[in-house]
C-alpha cells in the first residue's frame, strides 16, 4: 500500500521502449499496489511478471506505457487512471488475460492493446481483455485494440465517454514487422464490442 504517495524515477520521459529496468515499479507473480501516485518523471510505469492486482493507482502522465503485461497470468487493474497518453495505457505482451474495472482516462491514444509486433507474438497468445466500467475523456484512436488472428478476445461493457476512433478494433498480430487493421468485429464482444466508431454514450 503506497498510502497515497507519488512515486517517479526522476528521470524525463523517452518514449522508447526501455525495458523493466527502467519501470517505477516491477511486479512479481501474485504481487498487489495500491493507493498511488506515478508521477511525470518517469519512461515505464508498472510492469507485471506474470498476474498482479492494481487498485487505485493513478498515472499523472504516461510515458511509454503505464501498465505492461509481461507473461502469462491475470492483470487485474481496479480503480485509478491515466492520463495524457500519446500512445496507450495498458500494454499486453503475455499470453493471458488483462481486467479493468471501474477506470478512468483522460486524453489518451489507446486504453489496451495487444502487442502488435512481438517477436514471439504468436506464442505469447491468445490474449483476452475485459472492460468495465471505464470512463473515457479524449480517446484518440481506439479503446482497445485486439489480435484477432491470433485468437484474441475482448468484452467491453459500461464504457462512457468520447472516442475518435473504433471501441473495439481488430488488427492482424506479427511477429515483427508491422501490425495492420483489420474490419472485422468477431471477436469484439459483450454490450459495446461492435458499438460504431465514435459512438459512446456521455458520462
Amino acid at each position: 500500500d503506497l498510502g497515497g504517495r507519488e512515486f517517479d524515477r526522476g528521470e524525463r520521459c523517452n518514449t522508447d521502449d526501455t525495458g523493466t529496468v527502467n519501470s517505477v515499479f516491477a511486479l512479481g507473480e501474485g504481487a498487489t499496489i495500491r493507493n498511488g501516485i506515478i508521477g511525470s518523471q518517469q519512461s515505464e510505469g508498472i510492469h507485471c511478471r506474470g498476474g498482479c492486482n492494481i487498485e487505485n493507482i493513478w498515472f499523472r502522465d504516461v510515458c511509454e506505457d503505464a501498465i505492461t503485461a509481461l507473461r502469462a497470468g491475470t492483470v487485474r487493474i481496479t480503480g485509478g487512471g491515466a492520463q495524457n497518453a500519446d500512445d496507450k495505457v495498458v500494454q499486453a505482451n503475455g499470453r493471458g488475460e488483462v481486467i479493468i474495472r471501474d477506470y478512468t482516462v483522460v486524453n489518451v491514444g489507446k486504453v489496451y492493446r495487444s502487442c502488435g509486433n512481438c517477436g514471439t507474438n504468436s506464442e505469447n497468445s491468445p490474449r483476452r481483455v475485459v472492460i468495465e466500467g471505464l470512463r473515457a475523456r479524449g480517446v484518440g484512436t481506439n479503446v482497445v485494440g485486439i489480435n484477432s488472428n491470433f485468437g484474441d478476445i475482448a468484452e467491453i461493457s459500461g464504457i462512457c465517454g468520447t472516442v475518435s476512433g473504433e471501441v473495439c478494433q481488430q488488427f492482424n498480430g506479427v511477429n515483427g514487422g508491422t501490425s495492420r487493421e483489420n474490419n472485422g468485429k468477431d471477436n469484439c464482444r459483450g454490450a459495446q464490442g461492435k458499438v460504431a466508431r465514435g459512438s459512446l454514450p456521455p458520462c
